[in-house]
């Protein structure tokens, strides 16, 4: 099935114009209803659990219809889906009225898409690392994953080994919720990825860092918000959400004066803080209170990149 752009084919019959199948706490998921407020675009929306916050929602025959794949976000557009969100995000803005989040001229339009690739995950997130600071996110947001996972039954865990296609997501999960922070030992190889995405994710964020220096502008793109600082912004919050931002944010004063930037941005509030979660607000909690007594990450969380 191809996936790219809006499909040619109807998943349900609706006189919905827009429907976003989301989870709150997915980094795409994030992206696409920041844009969407951005945009000032009325939808409504599915909220679809991931493992990671109570169950194998995506894997259930209701939302395999939707989604073969078992991913979120899907956008439908009057019942037609979009996939991917990077094609979402553009989407949007082909068919909104506004044309505030792309920039006027070609030159700044590139530039926005150099960044908005720059943030994306693309293929396997364990390679290509450093070409896409997208594909850094995955694995470091896996001591986040092993405090959430504490809370989940692992009868809900195994049916995803049998329903959901991405089995590899699945045996990780399994393995989180047996070994706990045992994972990140100084041996495992599980750590030693978690220290690649970081040297790499580190590179991504001082080229950003450098870029803003030179620029001396509030966004990336000049003085206004665009897809770029979309993208950037998901990424951000998620190296803040999980407790990296003491190490990657340190030495990027124009990186951290970027990011208070868009914490205030009322579209930031409404489509990333506000949707909260329990399962994800004790994840929170307990790794913070681990990584000062858990020795594994204690180590892990203060080591020089």
């Amino acid at each position: 099935m191809a996936r790219e752009g809006k499909q040619s084919f109807k998943v349900i019959d609706t006189d919905k114009k827009w429907i976003l199948y989301h989870n709150c706490f997915s980094l795409c998921s994030r992206k696409v209803r920041l844009c969407l407020e951005e945009l000032e675009i009325e939808y409504d929306q599915e909220h679809i659990d991931l493992i990671e916050t109570g169950k194998y929602q995506v894997a259930s025959k209701n939302f395999l219809k939707i989604n073969p794949g078992a991913t979120v976000p899907v956008l439908l557009h009057e019942g037609y889906p979009i996939y991917e969100s990077h094609e979402q995000i553009y989407y949007l803005t082909k068919e909104s009225t506004s044309s505030s989040i792309i920039p006027a001229n070609e030159k700044d339009k590139n530039s926005m898409d150099y960044w908005v690739k720059k943030s994306s995950m693309v293929g396997d997130p364990m390679e290509n690392q450093d070409t896409y600071a997208g594909n850094c996110i995955g694995a470091l947001t896996f001591p986040l994953f092993a405090s959430m996972i504490k809370h989940i039954n692992i009868k809900k865990i195994l049916f995803g080994l049998i329903n959901h296609p991405l089995k590899i997501r699945v045996f990780l999960f399994i393995i989180l919720k047996i070994f706990g922070y045992k994972a990140f030992s100084n041996s495992s190889p599980i750590r030693r990825l978690i220290k690649r995405s970081l040297k790499n994710i580190n590179n991504h964020l001082h080229e950003l860092n450098n870029h803003l220096k030179t620029k001396e502008q509030d966004w990336i793109i000049n003085n206004s918000f665009t897809l770029a600082d979309i993208s950037w912004a998901v990424i951000l919050h998620r190296i803040e959400e999980v407790g990296w931002d003491e190490i990657l944010f340190r030495d990027k004063p124009f990186l951290e004066d970027y990011y208070k930037k868009i914490k205030a941005k009322k579209s930031f509030k409404k489509s990333i803080i506000n949707y909260d979660h329990e399962i994800l607000n004790k994840g929170k909690k307990i790794l913070k209170s681990k990584i000062k007594e858990d020795q594994n990450l204690k180590s892990l969380f203060s080591e020089s990149l």
